[in-house]
């Protein structure tokens, strides 16, 4: 594995294969249109940096702290991102993520309205405070997750699994679920089900 520390500065293009950047501290980096793969930055520090239209391609980033960090048309594909605070980058957020660990995130107070999760699981993540309008996830497993003072207006959970939403604390409209996972639903009322 190379060592993290040849990826300061700019870089645009460039292609990282197996980078060793556990406990690195990433200072004012910035990456556009590259790619990592098999790197990992498990309890990574990146301050100040920048991704924009980058891919993370089977990476381990769990426990990265993301400090004033701009995450931009960044697609995050087979990677572990276990508790990632997602809200601390500054400016725009934009990501898509397929095939990816995201348990224990926070994505509190984050607009990810018209975001597409594919496959990944979210067990115990924390959506508070945040826009999930017309967000999709797909095949997703969102076992213990924190939804309040979530809108989730239209969003599509017709193939996810393991989720509950409280109807007094979120917003639901038009929000899309299916059979048998929807039951799940059902705890919401002060009723008994024979």
């Amino acid at each position: 594995m190379r060592d993290a520390s040849i990826i300061n500065g700019e870089h645009e293009g460039e292609t990282f294969t197996n980078i060793a950047g556990d406990n690195a501290t990433l200072h004012s980096a910035n990456f556009h249109q590259c790619v990592f793969r098999s790197a990992s930055f498990q309890y990574a520090k990146l301050v100040n940096c920048t991704f924009e239209q980058c891919v993370f391609d089977c990476c381990n980033l769990s426990l990265a702290q993301l400090r004033s960090t701009r995450i931009v048309g960044t697609r995050f594909i087979n990677s572990k991102l276990t508790g990632i605070n997602w809200s601390t980058p500054s400016g725009v957020f934009s990501a898509s993520f397929e095939g990816c660990l995201m348990d224990n995130c926070s994505f509190s107070s984050l607009n990810l309205s018209k975001y597409k999760f594919i496959n990944c699981s979210f067990h115990d993540a924390s959506f508070m405070d945040t826009k999930l309008a017309y967000s999709i996830f797909e095949e997703c497993d969102l076992r213990n997750c924190t939804f309040h003072n979530t809108d989730l207006s239209h969003a599509d959970f017709s193939t996810a699994f393991n989720y509950f939403m409280n109807a007094d604390t979120n917003k639901l409209h038009k929000t899309i679920f299916a059979l048998p996972e929807a039951v799940s639903l059902l705890s919401n009322f002060d009723i008994t089900l024979k």
